[in-house]
């Protein structure tokens, strides 16, 4: 079983990106789950609120992210870049364990939930470039953090505004993308156990 877990960059309920990560939810084959991750109660991120422990809402997170197989972070795209909430997100899961006496789940040989981790992006914006932007910054942000990040397959779906109905994800094109990216990213995850 892979157990996949989805990051969602918007807060909106209604957003594009939160009708993307339901499409990808749906779309994950025999063998493997994705459970959803909510950031919207990380605190930004400061070193100060490190010590003596982590905030609650921080630590809940992490523990989703120690149980994943692997990762899929769905973005919109905001003035050219990433949103803020989404970069504050993985700043937090990018720390390592063993600070302040904190230590990672038994077993576990990783200092940090994303290390070694395969990875995906995705994204839906109004815009024509499709998140092209904001995948980009994400991409080299999460290869800063040492994920294993799946080259491809890619979504990025833009005129989002065409593509949507009452916030779900209604064209057919960019359903079959969706699929694919969370099937490649099934495949990576098991590429990469074998190796």
């Amino acid at each position: 079983m892979v157990k996949l877990v989805g990051i969602c960059g918007s807060l909106r309920a209604a957003s594009y990106n939160r009708g993307l990560l339901r499409v990808a939810v749906a779309s994950v084959p025999e063998g493997a789950t994705m459970e959803v991750a909510e950031i919207g109660a990380l605190p930004l991120f400061n070193e100060d609120l490190e010590k003596p422990a982590w905030p609650e809402s921080v630590q809940t997170f992490r523990r989703t992210l120690w149980g994943a197989d692997a990762i899929l972070f769905v973005t919109p795209e905001y003035n050219a870049g990433m949103p803020g909430v989404l970069k504050n997100a993985v700043d937090w899961a990018s720390r390592f364990e063993g600070l302040g006496g904190r230590t990672a789940p038994e077993g576990e040989t990783r200092r940090t939930p994303l290390q070694d981790t395969p990875v995906a992006t995705m994204g839906a914006t109004p815009g024509t470039l499709g998140t092209a932007r904001s995948q980009a910054q994400l991409r080299a942000s999460l290869l800063a953090t040492g994920v294993r990040l799946m080259p491809s397959p890619e979504a990025y779906v833009g005129s989002a505004k065409a593509k949507f109905e009452n916030g779900e994800l209604t064209d057919e094109a960019s359903r079959a993308a969706v699929a694919k990216v969370v099937a490649g990213l099934v495949a990576w995850t098991r590429l990469l156990r074998a190796t």
